[in-house]
């Protein structure tokens, strides 16, 4: 870890941070739909799934829709350099559940689905287990449903968890309608990544300003980032928003003889070190260092 400690303050060295350990380092749940919306676009939070969109605005939109609306819950990953959802999840699965919640609230949802890939089903049974604990403790809240789905690069694309959870197969529509508009059983659909969910929890409990302390004016806040290959630290790491390139392959340790970096995933770009040294980390980069 790098920066300042929000979406890590939780973190333990093995197994999640169980209910109490998490409401003792984040305080209560709070429950203010009618502003949320409106806090999370000030915040200037964007998603962190990679398309950068922001999450004010598609939440705005969903609540705007007729009927109860639905929220998706994305911690499929389907990068395969990629490993932020999933130690996000495996830490601080009530970070996660808590954004869920308050984000389906806000929009005017009755259920959240946690689409998970069916080939981390140790993952899955922690979620379950946590989202156990909450009942028991009376957190309350719309209906949680987990789902395993099954895990190729697409089936993390929006429109594609859309589709499956439809009852189709778990691969992009194509189409001109999104899930905001028409989305799971037709209902207005909130689709975010599970990183982005958590960062709807921080800005409900301390507000914009904080968000905004860290990381750039236009991509404020912080950020989770998978550093993987030549390095003799590999791991996911919480960094500002607009922190360099180069300083995050010093803090994994990057060996003295690396000369490129795939910047992006396996979709993204190599590069020479010494151009993109200074390039400064946003969440439009994917979060990825190979």
């Amino acid at each position: 870890m790098t920066g300042p400690a929000r979406l890590t303050a939780a973190w333990r060295r093995t197994g999640p941070a169980s209910l109490r350990e998490h409401l003792d380092i984040y305080g209560p749940l709070p429950r203010r739909p009618g502003v949320l919306a409106d806090a999370v676009t000030e915040a200037g939070l964007t998603g962190r799934g990679g398309a950068g969109f922001p999450t004010g605005t598609k939440m705005h939109a969903v609540a705007k829709g007729r009927g109860p609306a639905v929220v998706v819950a994305n911690g499929m990953e389907g990068e395969p350099a990629s490993a932020k959802d999933h130690a996000l999840l495996a830490r601080s699965p009530h970070l996660v559940l808590d954004g869920a919640v308050l984000a389906a609230e806000a929009v005017r949802a009755d259920v959240v689905h946690m689409c998970l890939p069916r080939t981390s089903a140790g993952l899955a049974d922690q979620v379950r287990a946590a989202i156990a604990d909450r009942q028991r403790f009376g957190l309350g809240g719309p209906s949680i449903q987990m789902h395993d789905v099954p895990h190729h690069y697409v089936s993390s694309e929006e429109t594609a968890l859309v589709r499956w959870l439809n009852g189709g197969e778990a691969r992009p529509t194509g189409g001109l309608t999104r899930p905001y508009e028409r989305g799971v059983r037709r209902r207005p659909t909130l689709v975010d990544n599970v990183e982005t969910l958590a960062q709807i929890a921080l800005i409900a409990r301390f507000g914009p300003s904080w968000f905004r302390q860290v990381g750039l004016p236009d991509d404020p806040g912080t950020m989770l980032a998978t550093i993987s290959g030549a390095v003799a630290r590999p791991g996911v790491y919480e960094i500002a928003l607009g922190t360099p390139i180069g300083d995050l392959l010093a803090v994994g340790q990057g060996r003295p003889d690396v000369t490129a970096v795939l910047v992006g995933g396996y979709f993204g770009t190599w590069h020479a070190l010494p151009d993109v040294e200074a390039l400064l980390m946003s969440a439009r980069l994917r979060g990825r260092i190979w």
